[in-house]
């Protein structure tokens, strides 16, 4: 033994021990620092310059007492005032520091001094840091965790029990003495006390769950009823899981139980209320179409069905443009969801007109819609209720009666009144751009000898042929009317002179060439039209339909199945200029 304690102090003698120190302290693990107590380094080693961030160089020149966190600054001072008065010969503590890239660093720290032997030497600080970062991080996860669930458990107002299965004594907190109507600290703990708590109808059904738990699960689920010593009967959901070992055998329990009387009263109320809903929905003649906040269908009464052609059965679930196809009647593109609009318009959305709805078997359908967002007690929208009306009927009589009023019953065009607010419309058409269009005026010629002759009868059958022939010789775009008797009116729109001229002569040859027959007689009668522009040079309907009449009487004059312009100078029949306002007649 002495042999060995000399061959050891042999090579320790050999070694240089400022040179072994420093050999130590570089390599170290731990950061090792060593300054004086006005904050100067003097050294820190490789383990630290990793930890910190910072160079050797940079602590030197800069020190690390900046580095220190602001909320350990003074007690970090008031360390080293307890070492530097001698109270202390070394202090331990943990201190954040700040890293060069700005992140913090929690160091666990020994501090100590070595007493300078020399007078004018400085005393020296010498840090151990040991970097607990990743520590601290998981200690204060765990704080939050830990901090989350106390806090989800005290809301919730669950109460908490336990059990170890090697003594079968049940544990409860305070909440679950309160949820039973105990005080604290006075149940018993036996699993058959516990029993003689619940109602006696529901104690059968516990056990059963609880066995099948013990012996084929880990997790426990059941609700029942408790008497409360008052008598009041609460209604409580319990869940549990079972903890085993490798075995399978239980070990112990832990479990949570809320009181839920309230919840099972208002899911009642909500079902019984929800009943009465949809029994009224299903009720009132109209069809009636639930969706839920993503307008997805959630109801649809008997009337919906047959309305939609959809059964409850299928639209439930469906987004309700798939069920209810509306579409606008003037674009004939699908009309926008109502329930959308009430959802981003916030309000109720409703549309009287201009709407028809396709069934699943093909049926089209007028309807009147509204639609109406259903909230929450807060105000928040849930859901849309939307209710149909079938207006079909109602609506092809209105629409009977409104075409009544705007043609004429004879030969279905448009009447007088119709003709004259068409008119009004393409002169203020004219006003806002460069474009020409024409007024025809158009007198039958002979027409009297048709009425004189076969009748009035005949004389409206003659009426009809010739309203056929003006309709059939313009576009759609043009506007022909009757205007009384045997007079009838052409707007023509966006003409040139030449279109204008060609579709008045067009009619002319037309009702001249036809041989109208009736019973034995064979009648032949002929057109007169006269022609006024319609520019922005004029904006009086009146005063152009007067000059049209103008020149159609001109026109009659002039022999007959003529076409006459308003401004033609008759001495000037060879030359016309349709924009200078000079215009031309031609006989036929």
């Amino acid at each position: 033994m002495r042999d060995i304690v000399d061959r050891r102090n042999a090579c320790l003698s050999a070694l240089d021990p400022a040179s072994l120190l420093t050999n130590i302290m570089e390599n170290a693990a731990i950061g090792f620092v060593m300054m004086t107590f006005e904050g100067q380094v003097l050294y820190a080693n490789r383990a630290f310059c990793a930890m910190i961030g910072f160079s050797e160089t940079e602590l030197l020149a800069d020190g690390i007492d900046h580095l220190i966190h602001p909320d350990d600054r003074h007690a970090t001072l008031s360390t080293f005032d307890v070492i530097r008065s001698g109270q202390a010969q070394s202090y331990q503590l943990v201190r954040r520091y700040f890293r060069k890239d700005g992140s913090i660093l929690h160091a666990l720290g020994a501090v100590s001094v070595h007493r300078a032997g020399t007078a004018g030497h400085p005393d020296v600080v010498i840090l151990q840091l040991t970097d607990i970062t990743s520590e601290k991080h998981a200690e204060a996860r765990n704080a939050a965790l830990h901090e989350r669930l106390k806090l989800a458990v005290e809301t919730s107002g669950a109460g908490v029990w336990d059990v170890d299965f090697s003594d079968e004594i049940y544990r409860w907190d305070s909440r679950l003495h309160e949820l039973y109507g105990l005080k604290d600290g006075t149940f018993s703990g036996r699993l058959a006390d516990w029993e003689g708590l619940m109602h006696p109808a529901d104690v059968a059904g516990v056990r059963n769950e609880w066995r099948r738990t013990m012996d084929s699960s880990c997790h426990f689920a059941c609700e029942y009823r408790i008497c409360r010593p008052s008598g009041e009967v609460r209604h409580i959901k319990a869940l549990a899981q079972i903890v085993r070992d490798r075995d399978g055998k239980a070990l112990r329990a832990v479990g949570t139980s809320w009181d839920v009387t309230d919840y099972k009263r208002l899911n009642e109320e909500i079902f019984e209320e929800k009943d009465r809903l949809r029994i009224t929905l299903a009720s009132i003649g109209e069809a009636v179409i639930c969706t839920d906040a993503m307008a997805n269908v959630t109801f649809l009464n008997a009337i919906a069905e047959s309305f939609t052609g959809w059964s409850a059965r299928d639209a439930v679930g469906k987004p309700l443009a798939d069920v209810l196809r509306i579409i606008d009647e003037a674009t004939g593109d699908p009309a926008p969801n109502p329930v959308g609009q009430c959802f981003s318009q916030d309000v109720s959305h409703y549309r009287a007109s201009g709407i028809f709805m396709l069934s699943l078997g093909g049926g089209v359908f007028d309807i009147q819609l509204s639609a109406a967002p259903v909230r929450r007690a807060d105000g928040e929208m849930i859901g849309c209720v939307v209710v149909l009306q079938d207006v079909t009927t109602h609506r092809a009589a209105q629409k009977k009666i409104t075409h009544n009023a705007q043609h004429d019953g004879l030969t279905g065009l448009p009447n007088r009144a119709t003709f004259l607010a068409r008119l009004s419309q393409v002169i203020e058409e004219t006003g806002s751009g460069p474009d020409h269009h024409a007024l025809c005026y158009i007198d039958l010629d002979r027409f009297k000898t048709v009425n004189d002759t076969g009748g009035h009868a005949a004389g409206d059958a003659l009426l009809k042929e010739i309203a056929k022939i003006i309709a059939l010789s313009c576009s759609k775009k043009d506007v022909p009317a009757r205007l009384g008797g045997d007079e009838f009116g052409l707007i023509l729109r966006n003409t040139s002179p030449e279109e204008a001229r060609a579709v008045a002569e067009r009619i002319v040859d037309a009702v001249c060439k036809m041989e109208f027959r009736w019973e034995s007689m064979i009648f032949r009668v002929g057109a007169s039209i006269g022609i006024a522009e319609i520019s922005d040079r004029q904006s009086d309907g009146a005063v152009i339909l007067h000059r049209a009449d103008l020149a159609c009487y001109s026109a009659k004059s002039s022999g007959r199945r003529c076409v006459h312009i308003y401004g033609l100078d008759d001495q000037s029949q060879s030359a016309h200029n349709w924009d200078d306002g000079k215009n031309f007649a031609v006989g036929n």
